[in-house]
């Protein structure tokens, strides 16, 4: 039986269109053969972990998500033809001097942190939080790979998670979408205060208020923080000898896909590929030769149909899930529950003891209730209060005595009045 490795689908010319399901098919590219493994083109929704990349294993019925639990998973339980990278007679080991193993582990371990917690949301301010890059190439691109419905709900759901990681670094300006939302909102809540607001035709293209300033893209107004951050992660980078193969394959690999997703895809906003070719040309180089090497032209991938994933059923469910997650009030608890159920499905499947449904079931079933009886709450304190005083208009009745003198006289004949 052979691996299935569960990945994001293919774009911008790579395998995947995320870091670590790119650099987990070049690591079993380059120790695995074709023949023990298979690519199965995924999204989270459909596997039991809810992240890609996820492997299964059907000689152990286990499931691993995440590159580094991969490689982990893959030492423990390597395949017939697995070629480990830490040993010497590996074809992809190195030819410099004997490392310790806990030297390695070390820098595994440091490399990937720092991957984890400095790139990626590198990587996330050029694909994802820049509206003008996300709307022209990153979305268009998970649409392609994302059967109908799915690309109406998950893309912006990858979006919000990737923006979220990069929150801390300052550069929520890239995201012009949501400029745009707090905009109209705030022009709502002038409106409703009565202040007289500037008209939008004097703060668009031309207006007086745009000015020079105006028309400039968010990138290039903060070209400068943009290229601090980009500094602080590639001059790290840039430090290590990638190019040449050594012993650390794990790192190499997870380097060559956050440095690709940086470097290759074609995006209006190049803000991010122009530092690298303008201050990095050895890490430029190292991305164009490791592609070059481990996924040549011409060369054939492992890539297989997934067995119920991508069935009409399936991908209804999937499209019903992402949509019920959004509903107010419900979603969020509803989502963590689910997300529960599934990571409790994933440790039964290695042998650990979990909690039972029933408890599962019945603390989802305790916090619906308890969001159910806010709201209410909510409601009927928005209702005016019982006992208020009742008001009664009635028509008042006209007579020819409102129309003066002559009125009254006609009245009074009219009614027999002397």
């Amino acid at each position: 039986m052979v691996l299935q490795l569960h990945v994001w689908g293919p774009a911008f010319g790579l395998p995947s269109l995320d870091a670590e399901c790119l650099a987990a098919i070049a690591y079993l590219a380059q120790t695995t053969s074709s023949a023990d493994y298979q690519l199965i083109q995924s999204s989270p929704s459909a596997v039991p972990t809810q992240h890609l990349p996820a492997l299964y294993n059907p000689s152990t019925s286990t499931w691993t998500s995440g590159f580094p639990s991969i490689t982990t998973h893959l030492h423990t339980h390597p395949p017939p033809t697995y070629h480990d990278p830490s040993s010497s007679s590996s074809p992809i080991a190195a030819v410099e001097p004997k490392t310790t193993t806990a030297t390695l582990t070390a820098d595994k371990t440091a490399y990937t942190a720092f991957l984890t917690s400095h790139a990626a949301p590198l990587l996330a301010l050029s694909l994802y939080v820049s509206s003008t890059n996300y709307a022209t190439t990153t979305r268009p691109a998970y649409s392609a790979v994302l059967p109908l419905p799915l690309p109406w709900t998950e893309p912006p759901a990858v979006r919000a998670a990737m923006a979220r990681g990069a929150q801390h670094l300052g550069m929520s300006s890239l995201d012009t979408d949501a400029l745009a939302q707090r905009a109209a909102e705030e022009e709502k809540r002038v409106a409703a205060e009565g202040w007289v607001a500037v008209p939008p035709v004097l703060r668009g293209p031309g207006g007086i208020t745009k000015g020079v300033g105006g028309m400039l893209s968010p990138e290039q107004k903060g070209r400068i923080r943009l290229e601090g951050l980009a500094g602080e992660v590639l001059d790290v980078l840039a430090e290590v000898g990638w190019e040449e193969e050594g012993q650390r394959a794990e790192v190499r690999c997870l380097v060559f896909g956050y440095l690709a997703l940086m470097l290759l895809p074609d995006v209006p906003r190049p803000w991010l590929r122009e530092i690298m070719e303008g201050r990095y040309g050895g890490l430029c180089e190292f991305v164009r030769g490791f592609k070059g090497e481990v996924f040549a032209e011409g060369m054939v991938l492992p890539w297989a149909e997934g067995e119920a994933s991508g069935s009409a059923v399936a991908v209804g469910t999937r499209f019903a899930r992402a949509v019920l997650c959004d509903v107010p009030l419900i979603g969020a608890q509803w989502s963590r529950w689910w997300t529960a159920r599934k990571k409790r499905q994933v440790l039964a499947s290695r042998g650990v003891k979990t909690g039972s449904s029933g408890t599962l079931l019945l603390l989802a079933g305790t916090g619906l209730a308890a969001m159910a009886a806010s709201a209410g709450i909510f409601f009927y304190r928005g209702l005016p209060p019982f006992g208020e005083a009742v008001q009664v208009w009635r028509k008042p009745i006209t007579t020819l005595s409102g129309l003066g003198a002559a009125g009254a006289m006609f009245s009074g004949a009219l009614y027999g009045v002397d």
